[in-house]
């Protein structure tokens, strides 16, 4: 654990370029990643649950902008970036958006203190739009990280989902505040619907800081049940198939992904596999290239003349970086194609993308 503090003051000194990439020890299925240009911060945003963290940010501090064609997977600095090249808004009004998301991440950044982090220096956006110093970021709001800082040991960030499971305890609580039904069922119709606390603020028409301090007391008393962005309340997780012979590779797979919310099945033994896939049906299949008895290439194709495979996404795996390689992977039916070593956001990203396409084809 290294604390985010001595993290970004060496970026600042170093005028580091890349991704500052950090990880919740109190919640593993939340990261956030800042990106930096000489020592310059350039974004920050969070890497799950971006359409509502936008969606809230842009209600509370730029109710002008428009949301419509904002969608879930969709990268928020990409489409950020897209309303100033399509002269939708001006770049003055899309580098004010970009500073409110990344001040408002930092926040959560750094009320973190001590988290998992590592700095990748190959990555940059590819349109630059915001370069300001982490100070000037952070000096407006160390009052709110210090605030978000105290609630952390209960509720851990924005991201988190909240779910009502005792009606008469929000009652109790609120009428001394609200004096009115009215509004107190306003309350329960949000909170029963087990949003993330970005949505339920959007909701209520309130800050989310004001939403966290108020369900705090509700989460102690255990009236109030807190889970991950990725794991809704009695919800189906998403099923993810992982074939793969290194048992590394699927403990790395297992513990990113089920931190996102979904359940992985370890496939140790690819000949073996078929049968395994056809009981289970999963929503994504990934599957490593250079295995024993049947390689990737063969597997991917056999499923592909499955009926029952045939729209399922399967993303390749692998070592190899060649041109050839890849071809080949499109060739067999492959969707894409992820080198290994990987970045556990860079397998978050992908997967939530292609489940995302999924959902929507069901």
């Amino acid at each position: 654990m290294t604390r985010v503090v001595e993290a970004l003051k060496d970026i600042i000194k170093q005028e580091l370029s890349g991704q500052l990439i950090i990880r919740d020890a109190l919640d593993p299925s939340i990261t956030w990643e800042a990106y930096f240009g000489n020592g310059k911060l350039h974004f920050a945003t969070s890497t799950v649950g971006q359409k509502e963290r936008l969606t809230y940010l842009t209600r509370h501090h730029h109710p002008d902008f428009n949301l419509s064609e904002f969608t879930v997977g969709q990268s928020d600095y990409k489409f950020i970036c897209h309303q100033w090249q399509s002269g939708r808004l001006s770049l003055q009004q899309v580098r004010q958006l970009a500073f409110t998301s990344t001040q408002e991440a930092f926040v959560h950044i750094m009320a973190i203190g001590n988290a998992e982090m590592e700095f990748n220096l190959d990555a940059h956006l590819d349109v630059l739009i915001l370069s300001t110093s982490v100070q000037q970021a952070i000096a407006p709001v160390k009052q709110l990280i210090w605030q978000w800082q105290k609630i952390r040991p209960h509720i851990t960030s924005p991201l988190v989902r909240v779910y009502l499971s005792n009606i008469d305890s929000l009652y109790k609580l609120l009428w001394q505040q609200l004096q009115s039904t009215k509004a107190i069922e306003s309350y329960q119709a949000a909170l029963t619907q087990n949003l993330c606390l970005y949505s339920t603020a959007n909701q209520l028409n309130i800050d989310v800081q004001e939403l966290s301090h108020m369900l705090l007391p509700l989460v102690r008393n255990r009236s109030a049940q807190i889970s991950t962005y990725g794991q809704k309340q009695d919800e189906e997780r998403p099923l993810i198939a992982c074939i793969d012979d290194s048992q590394t590779v699927q403990n790395s797979v297992k513990l990113t992904l089920e931190a996102q919310g979904y359940e992985v099945i370890s496939l140790l033994k690819p000949a073996q596999a078929m049968t395994k896939l056809i009981r289970t049906h999963p929503m994504l299949i990934l599957m490593d290239i250079s295995m024993p008895d049947i390689n990737g290439y063969e597997l991917c194709q056999l499923l592909r003349k499955s009926p029952s495979f045939k729209h399922v996404p399967i993303l390749m795996l692998s070592s190899r970086d060649g041109l050839f390689d890849k071809l080949k992977a499109k060739m067999v039916g492959a969707d894409d194609y992820m080198t290994k070593p990987f970045t556990p956001t860079d397998l978050v990203n992908l997967v939530n993308k292609y489940v995302s396409q999924a959902l929507v084809n069901v």
